[in-house]
């Protein structure tokens, strides 16, 4: 038996993985699997070594220039069996052949019998989890009349949402791959520094598609922003200076607020909107489909695993 590796935080891009491959691999895993570790979805390559024992790779992916988030590749590989890797970029700092890559393993999706209720479409929103945190989305959506996506919403709830979309504008990447999985036009944004555009190139490399995003100026609630004083400043509350960077950050704060509804009614039209090519897609689709039927045949799970 096999442990499925990934990111455990609560954030959608990584819950997909059980999601996805219990379907499509059901009764190859193990919670407390040894020796053998399932690398899924996510861009999780830079913290590898930590697995003893055999690993292997299935649409993994890396972050690159973000060491401190991502890690660092390793340097020996001879542990690994990289069934595929999720783009071109990647493998090439790999130093892998085209057979190597395809793209996200989220484009499964595709391949499920998905339970979605279909309702009214509209336009929705969905920021990065690094930056759900920093102000209230919500309240932006509300405003904006959209529909918001936390990233934090359990996997079933995330695609009900994406699913009922005219289309997704996203600082989350795995909200982009799966509405565009799910065939639903997408645009890219990013609002803080928490992105990583190495990851993104990545995907939309493996999609034909040109990463080229709509900037937010940085907002921040409140509290976000006494933190943000008290951490660059080194400013206490309730002395004069302290008073006047706050006047001056709650001013800037109102500026970008009005800044950003403004852009993203701008940019919240169709002729904006991002999809890969229908062939294209069904192209990947089927070459992903064809790498786990290759995992299957490769490790029988009538045979057990061998580490």
């Amino acid at each position: 038996m096999m442990q499925l590796q990934y990111h455990r935080g609560k954030n959608f891009g990584d819950q997909l993985n059980p999601f996805i491959f219990h379907h499509f691999l059901p009764g190859y895993f193990e919670e407390n699997g040894e020796g053998v570790h399932f690398l899924g979805i996510g861009s999780i390559l830079g913290f590898a070594q930590k697995y003893v024992g055999k690993k292997i790779v299935f649409s993994s992916g890396f972050g690159d220039g973000a060491k401190s988030t991502y890690g660092s590749l390793p340097e020996d590989w001879s542990s690994f069996d990289i069934i595929s890797v999720r783009g071109p970029l990647t493998a090439a700092l790999i130093g892998l052949d085209d057979d190597h890559w395809v793209t996200d393993g989220a484009i499964l999706l595709a391949g499920m019998p998905l339970q979605i209720q279909a309702r009214p479409k509209q336009i929705s929103f969905m920021p990065h989890l690094g930056s759900e945190a920093f102000y209230d989305h919500e309240l932006l959506c509300r405003q904006l009349g959209w529909q918001f996506i936390s990233p934090s919403e359990s996997v079933e709830v995330v695609l009900e949402k994406i699913a009922n979309s005219s289309f997704l504008v996203t600082e989350a990447m795995h909200g982009a791959i799966v509405a565009d999985t799910l065939r639903v036009p997408w645009i890219p944004y990013v609002g803080f520094g928490t992105i990583n555009s190495f990851k993104w190139k990545d995907w939309c490399a493996s999609m034909e598609l040109a990463y080229s995003p709509h900037f937010l100026k940085p907002f921040y609630s409140d509290e976000k922003l006494g933190e943000l004083i008290e951490l660059k400043w080194k400013l206490k509350s309730g002395g004069i200076l302290h008073r006047l960077v706050w006047s001056l950050g709650k001013w800037r704060m109102r500026q970008n607020w009005r800044n950003n509804k403004t852009l993203l009614k701008e940019i919240a039209i169709k002729e904006n909107t991002y999809l890969s090519e229908d062939s294209l897609f069904e192209k990947r689709l089927k070459q992903m489909m064809s790498k786990i039927e290759w995992f299957k045949k490769k490790y029988p799970l009538r045979d057990g695993i061998e580490e």
